[in-house]
């Protein structure tokens, strides 16, 4: 050994070690086995979890190394966007009122002989209103976990922008497919407030006569395409709604669709795209009258499968109804009837119960056989504290798990009758066609986010969020919607 250090080659395999160290290696250890078991003691390991005082382990001695950095595995901000794009308006009361012009006149007489006197004739006004909703959220940190050197920073601070966030993804979802008649609390959203203004009647399968005004094409499963965004457009802008539609608001698939149809078309200006890019990015369709922004949302609600779970505190979420066996029968009502030849088969349906605190677990029903020209009919017992409920369905054929959300109807006293016509077919989703100026639509507010401290009763902070507003359609026939628009049989979906 040179000098006056070791090295490790000096005592391994428990030889070569300097004299002065005489029979032993280090510290008593006398041969080969002692210094293994010395190498033993001295391994960090890679335990997650502190084993506690076991023998041998190095983990109290391992520095606990923490990134900086907090990673969002969830939305961010910039994901809402229908919320960020809407005008804001304030609001001084708890109901805001608007008029509206209808029409110049209802005559169509201007012209009259030599020296006469013109037709009289009056404009048509209409008050309308609406109500100011209340939303928030309470947040909670012990005066202790306030104290710490928090890895991410003040945690208080840290609660408030979560809150927000939470907030956003509620009143994003809410903008399109809230619901009063659901939910009394609740603002009714975009598909709500032009559906009620298109046709208020209540038709027997407990949807609106609005669902089929001309502003309204019915996709029946098909992925939307550019002509049919033609289409829509053309109605809107025509004689009597008098729209300049500026916006589709679509869920991600049909957005993603109308990418794989329009690229085999190789619509684009040359040059070619270069440097080996493939695909195109479609941000919006130019039609005869002008261009639509498309908007992909990944807050637009869709038909998904029902929660496996029950959602919500179990004190206050509702009970899970009794459902009935279906039936299917000829249809005998004057309504439109969807059920046709090519969706003859076996359906089974689940049924959620909901208030605003949650939802109780799916309840499945027994399968049902219907024919060209039947309707369903389901009576549902309901449980505890039910606002509305979720109806599922499957495919024909499919089993229960596979059923997806078709539409919502209100709940009755103690019993609720379902009756489903086939307006709405599973695994479809809803575009929203727009006329995006602040004399059309608008968010009004009566309070901004606010944050609001909450009396200290025990050793913890708590405060609230809140935010108070409506939206509020002042022109609904300047605007469109797409129902049923199917996937595109290509890729994961072919």
């Amino acid at each position: 050994m040179a000098g006056e250090f070791v090295s490790w080659q000096d005592y391994s395999a428990g030889g070569g070690i300097s004299p002065q160290y005489g029979d032993n290696l280090i510290g008593g250890m006398s041969n080969g086995e002692d210094l293994q078991a010395l190498q033993k003691a001295l391994t960090a390991g890679s335990d997650i979890n502190n084993p506690g005082g076991s023998a041998g382990e190095g983990f109290p001695l391992r520095v606990e190394s923490l990134d900086s950095t907090l990673y969002n595995v969830t939305y961010k901000a910039q994901d809402v966007k229908f919320w960020k794009s809407l005008y804001k308006d304030a609001a001084y009361n708890t109901v805001e009122e608007f008029n509206r012009l209808h029409s110049y006149g209802s005559g169509n007489s201007i012209f009259m002989s030599e020296g006469s006197l013109p037709s009289e004739d009056d404009s048509t006004y209409e008050r309308a209103y609406t109500k100011v909703k209340f939303m928030g959220t309470v947040r909670r940190c012990t005066h202790v976990m306030s104290l710490l050197r928090a890895a991410h920073g003040d945690v208080v601070a840290r609660e408030t922008v979560n809150g927000t966030m939470f907030l956003l993804r509620q009143i994003e979802r809410t903008l399109f497919d809230g619901n009063e008649d659901l939910l009394p609390v609740q603002f009714n959203g975009i598909e709500r407030e032009l559906v009620g203004a298109w046709g208020s009647n209540v038709l027997d399968d407990g949807m609106l006569s609005g669902y089929e005004d001309d502003n309204v094409i019915d996709m029946r499963g098909q992925p939307l395409s550019e002509d049919h965004i033609a289409d829509m457009v053309e109605r809107l802008v025509a004689e009597p709604n008098y729209g300049q539609p500026s916006d589709l608001w679509l869920p991600t698939g049909p957005v993603k669709d109308l990418s794989k149809i329009l690229y085999p078309k190789e619509r684009y200006d040359l040059p070619a795209p270069r440097g080996g890019m493939a695909g195109i990015s479609i941000k919006g369709i130019t039609t005869p009258f002008g261009d639509i922004n498309l908007n992909p949302d990944i807050f637009i609600p869709r038909s998904d499968l029902a929660p496996t779970t029950a959602v919500g505190s179990a004190a206050q979420r509702p009970g899970a109804p009794t459902v009935g066996a279906p039936s299917a029968g000829s249809y005998s009502g004057s309504d439109t009837n969807y059920w046709g030849a090519s969706d003859a088969g076996a359906y089974t349906y689940q049924i959620v119960a909901c208030n605003q605190y949650g939802k109780a677990i799916a309840v499945d029903s027994a399968a049902v056989t219907v024919a060209s020209g039947d309707s369903v009919s389901i009576t549902v017992t309901n449980g505890s504290d039910t606002s509305y409920y979720e109806i599922y369905r499957t495919a024909a054929g499919g089993a229960a798990a596979t059923a997806r959300l078709i539409f919502k109807v209100a709940a009755g006293t103690v019993t609720t009758s379902i009756v489903d016509l086939n307006r709405f077919l599973p695994n479809t989703s809803k575009g929203y066609m727009l006329t995006q100026s602040s004399e059309v639509l608008k968010w009004k507010q009566l309070a901004p986010f606010t944050k609001i401290p909450l009396a200290t009763i025990d050793t913890s902070v708590r405060w609230m969020q809140v935010l108070y507003g409506a939206l509020q359609v002042m022109a609904p026939k300047k605007n469109g919607i797409f129902i049923n628009v199917g996937n595109l049989a290509t890729g994961a979906y072919s």
